[in-house]
């Protein structure tokens, strides 16, 4: 294949330790199963004239201008980057021959994604020109998260764009080496220490997951998920109707709409939703390149709320202080969110995840907000199918619920809000086992339904159900609410059977006013309650259904019948020699 070489040299090499987003990013890449699930791929349009060499120069002034483009890592705790002053990268140039050229550079850009980066070794970008005839069609972009976050790609965009047209382009923000410095300024560290507190108490109260498929579902094996593409010409003047009526953002409407089914369909008095955060509030970091983003967190109650309105005023009011709280110490962050989940005896599952582009494109200026293809699979701004008319009299009023080809995605549910301008565009990307295919197309109609309902007037939440034919989920005999998580005793009694083996307990379930209801587990002595929560603490992760006891018992042997091992009476009959939550911080529950 035939390759472009691009040098550069004469710039200032640099190294230093990592700021908070990127340090969460790099970790992330570095302990994931699949690495390329961090990859970000996507295809611009080439300029015109020139040819390759043309291309070469914009990417050359790109990669001078960026340090975040010519930086490896020592992956050696702490981690630290190290920016090249010289070096050169090659740009692959294929000819799309008699195929599409746009369907031949997505195909590449998929190819380019799939193939994991040597962070200590690569440049953290790959590029690739496709070519029609030998003249330029399409550029195609590949980059590793911790080079760049979604701001820094419509960053980038907007930058091709401009240069492609010949335009100057303004000078570069802050760099990634340069924002550890303004971390440990005493504001940041306030923030930081803000975010710390505001964590540990949100997590406290809120369940450890949103989904809790049944523990007698077959083990999951596959993060491949469905995507689901809803697209509505009319949702922007609805958005926008409630918007006024609440004082709330368009997107706050959007993710109380997605909220307030999915409290519908899970049973949940709380939702907590993981919303990604780009952290660039702060003047110097305005138009920064690299990859700062972090996770607010954010939960809605429902208990109290009785309309739709109420739930959108809930997300204004929660996301102020959930974003304000998504710039941290990653480290530090990871110690708090374990020091809880041991209290609590649960593993947060971080399963709903709510990611808003839809600002983006306009405050980038962003020559083109519609897109073929969106992140995460392969962004391809522009050569969007337009949206059918409603009828006669109301262009760019219709609106298409569809499905999309699954994509590996490490979350059970993935919103991403990419836009709210001229048409409401949003990408549901669902694990199967928490909404099937059908279930998920009318979780789609809902949204558009509950979003035209709340335009006329506030919804009653009682009346969701008229709004849709997705049923709550149903529990039978042996489902609990615990410490404000669904629990199923099956799953409880599976992870402590994993756990203990063939030493005889056993695990019950009793009513408590405080958290609804207490697991407790008999055990026999020597088995000491420390021990068994700490073993059961390692097992507990991806059992969504089951949590670590609340408190153990301690008898100096099993009931002597064997047909009363599974007997909580005869268990309750017996001595109790020790009794310990077996945590070693004392308390057990939010």
């Amino acid at each position: 294949m035939p390759q472009l070489t691009v040098p550069f040299s004469e710039l200032t090499p640099r190294s230093g330790p990592l700021s908070y987003g990127h340090a969460n990013i790099v970790r992330a890449i570095t302990i994931d199963d699949d690495p390329t699930r961090l990859n970000l791929a996507m295809v611009f349009d080439a300029p015109a004239g020139g040819g390759p060499e043309r291309t070469g120069e914009l990417l050359h002034t790109l990669v001078e201008r960026h340090e975040s483009l010519r930086t490896t890592y020592t992956l050696d705790k702490p981690v630290r980057q190290h920016v090249a002053g010289s070096g050169e990268f090659t740009v692959d140039v294929l000819d799309a021959g008699d195929g599409d050229p746009l369907e031949a550079a997505e195909r590449t850009a998929r190819r380019l994604r799939s193939v994991p980066f040597e962070l200590t070794a690569e440049l953290p970008f790959r590029a690739a020109l496709v070519t029609a005839g030998g003249i330029p069609r399409h550029l195609v972009w590949v980059v590793t998260h911790a080079a760049m976050d979604v701001a820094a790609c419509e960053q980038l965009h907007t930058e091709w764009t401009a240069l492609a047209a010949g335009e100057p382009l303004p000078p570069p923000a802050l760099q990634p080496v340069d924002v550890v410095e303004l971390e440990q300024s005493p504001s940041i560290r306030r923030l930081g220490e803000g975010a710390l507190r505001y964590w540990e108490t949100q997590l406290r109260r809120v369940p450890q997951a949103v989904f809790t498929p049944s523990h007698h579902a077959p083990e999951k094996t596959s993060w491949l998920h469905p995507g689901l593409c809803v697209r509505s010409g009319a949702a922007p003047a609805q958005l926008q109707t409630v918007a006024e009526r609440t004082g709330a953002t368009d997107s706050a409407v959007v993710l109380a709409a997605l909220v307030t089914l999915l409290a519908h369909r899970t049973g949940h008095e709380t939702v907590v939703t993981t919303s990604l955060s780009g952290n660039r509030v702060v003047r110097k970091l305005r138009g920064f390149f690299g990859s700062l983003a972090q996770d607010a967190l954010l939960p809605v109650d429902f208990d109290g709320l009785d309309g739709f309105d109420d739930v959108v005023r809930k997300v204004r009011s929660a996301a102020l202080p959930a974003y304000r709280s998504s710039w941290f110490d990653p480290t530090a962050m990871w110690e708090v969110i374990d020091g809880v989940c041991a209290q609590r005896g649960i593993s947060f599952a971080r399963d709903l995840v709510f990611n808003d582009m839809s600002a983006l494109a306009s405050a980038a200026g962003s020559p083109d907000r519609s897109a073929r293809g969106r992140l995460p699979s392969v962004w391809i701004p522009g050569h969007q199918a337009p949206l059918d008319a409603a009828g006669p009299g109301a262009p760019g009023t219709g609106e298409s619920v569809r499905l999309l080809p699954a994509e590996d995605i490490p979350c059970r549910f993935f919103a991403c809000l990419y836009r709210t301008d001229d048409e409401l565009e949003l990408t549901l990307w669902i694990d199967p086992d928490t909404l099937d295919t059908t279930e998920a197309t009318a979780f789609g109609n809902a949204l558009l339904r509950l979003l035209e309902a709340a335009a006329e007037g506030d919804v009653p939440l009682k009346e969701l159900p008229s709004l849709t034919d997705l049923a709550p989920v149903t529990r039978g005999p042996g489902w609990y609410r615990s410490d404000h998580s669904w629990i199923e005793l099956d799953a409880v009694r599976a992870l402590l059977r994993d756990v203990m083996g063939d030493t005889p307990h056993l695990v019950t379930v009793q009513p408590d006013e405080r958290i609804g209801h207490r697991v407790v587990c008999h055990l026999v002595d020597p088995a000491t309650p420390e021990a068994v929560h700490e073993r059961t603490l390692v097992a507990l992760p991806g059992r969504v259904t089951a949590i670590a006891p609340h408190s153990y018992l301690v008898h100096p042997d099993a009931p002597r019948d064997p047909g009363a091992a599974d007997d909580p009476a005869a268990w309750d009959a017996l001595p109790v020699t020790g009794e310990s939550t077996g945590r070693s911080r004392g308390g057990d529950t939010a």
